[in-house]
């Protein structure tokens, strides 16, 4: 289990504004947060250091750059042994289409989200996945029809409670 940070509420103010606008000025920042830019500065790297930042993104509109089809994918391997796994997550590393993919217990292995230019560019990607060398029993897909909530960020305040510092 990874080590976890001591956050306190300047670390949970700082992350909440963050999230918001990963390109918010350290000024700007420092303003919304009530510190001194300086004080400001050598959290954010504090937290960019121990990993709590882990990259900041953008966020792109793609209806408005190219068509596409995203699909929710499930994943069941014929066999369960740990070089299973291993040569499954290898391969699926490698295909650009898998944005996400997630060990899940239950009858399903794992949950995929992925996005293909169109049905046809699935079918290709199905096919590689299908072919017997990457172990799968069963490999089926759901087309996401409508995305009805975004993700907006994490909610810290409900997630934990600020502790204070020693």
């Amino acid at each position: 289990m990874p080590r976890r940070h001591m956050v306190d509420e300047m670390d949970l103010k700082i992350m909440r504004r963050i999230q918001l606008d990963a390109r918010i000025s350290n000024v700007r920042l420092a303003e919304d947060v009530h510190l001194s830019p300086s004080a400001c500065l050598d959290r954010v790297k504090a937290l960019e250091k121990d990993g709590l930042i882990r990259r900041y993104v953008a966020d792109f509109d793609l209806a408005k750059i190219c068509s596409t089809v995203m699909l929710l994918v499930e994943v069941i391997l014929e066999n369960h042994r740990e070089a299973d796994f291993e040569r499954f997550l290898a391969a699926i590393r490698m295909r650009e289409e898998v944005l996400e993919c997630f060990k899940i217990g239950g009858r399903i292995d794992y949950l995929m989200r992925v996005i293909c230019r169109d049905i046809e560019h699935y079918n290709e990607l199905s096919d590689f996945m299908s072919r017997g060398e990457l172990g799968i029993e069963k490999f089926h897909g759901h087309v996401v029809l409508a995305m009805d909530k975004n993700f907006h960020g994490y909610p810290l305040d409900l997630l934990m409670e600020p502790q204070k510092r020693g």
